[in-house]
């Protein structure tokens, strides 16, 4: 902590085409971020786009890291992991510094065949995903539902809300003690008749075809905490493009999520626009 405020390091590192490509920058996601952490007057942040060879003594100074970094352009390719320097750092920092991470939209995705650490799963407190099994639910727009009983992070939040074009990735599955605080419902109906799943997303499907793949049907976590050793981690795998980062529910959970990873409490209120406040443009804090 700096001045009072929380210290939160972005690993930005290498994403894939649909967050990098001839219409939009990777960076976009870091500067939403830091505009919206920032913005809480709760944190400070930095970003790194080289997420190799990270010290313990360089972490050390940081209550809490935000994992962004996918390690592939496209998905027919295995990802780049951390590293072996980054990975030992990251997971001292956790398990026995006490601090706190955040795996923030895809970086959640790690396959055991990739070689990245099984102590990642352990603390993200999800299962690592067999090895192409994972999809995106083709739904255009969908509701999310917010997990009863409330957690702190959660409180004040919309019973049901939703996004639009997000990349809502299913299924996963919790570990014992990982807590769901918001779900989709994996619904069969919104899967295309034909043409599923797209070319570009190398997936098996079943011999009985969509209405026999894992999860379809279920009520799906899509943000979720867990404690592991000393600390804590918070996956969001909500956050595709700008539009989810201006959803009223999307940004409380956020920064309230990264500050419950640093501290293990939560003091940040849902945002306020009532009075001279309805004149405070995005991000409303």
């Amino acid at each position: 902590m700096h001045d009072g405020k929380l210290e939160v390091l972005i690993l930005a590192g290498l994403m894939a085409a649909e967050h990098h490509n001839a219409d939009r920058s990777f960076r976009l996601h870091h500067q939403l971020l830091t505009t919206v952490l920032e913005s809480t007057g709760r944190f400070e942040v930095r970003v790194t786009e080289e997420v190799h060879g990270l010290s313990r003594e360089l972490l050390d100074r940081y209550d809490a890291v935000v994992v962004v970094h996918e390690g592939r352009e496209h998905y027919m390719r295995v990802p780049d992991g951390l590293g072996p320097t980054t990975d030992e750092s990251l997971l001292e920092l956790v398990r026995d510094k006490g601090r706190g991470i955040v795996w923030f939209h895809s970086s959640f995705v790690q396959e055991p065949e990739w070689g990245w650490p099984e102590e990642y799963a352990e603390m993200r407190g999800a299962a690592l995903q067999p090895a192409r099994s994972l999809r995106k639910i083709p739904a255009q727009e969908s509701p999310l539902d917010t997990v009863d009983p409330r957690h702190a992070i959660t409180e004040g939040l919309p019973d049901r809300w939703g996004v639009t074009n997000d990349d809502l990735l299913v299924p996963i599955e919790l570990l014992p003690g990982a807590r769901a605080l918001v779900t989709v419902h994996d619904d069969l109906d919104v899967y295309p008749g034909e043409g599923w799943p797209p070319a570009h997303v190398p997936m098996d499907v079943p011999p009985g075809g969509v209405p026999d793949l894992p999860g379809i049907g279920t009520d799906q976590p899509v943000v979720w905490i867990n404690e592991w050793g000393a600390g804590r981690s918070f996956t969001c795998t909500l956050g595709h493009d700008v539009d989810t980062f201006r959803r009223m529910p999307f940004l409380p959970l956020l920064v309230r999520g990264t500050e419950w990873a640093a501290t293990g409490e939560v003091t940040l209120p849902l945002p306020d626009r009532t009075g001279a406040n309805r004149f405070i443009p995005w991000p409303y804090y």
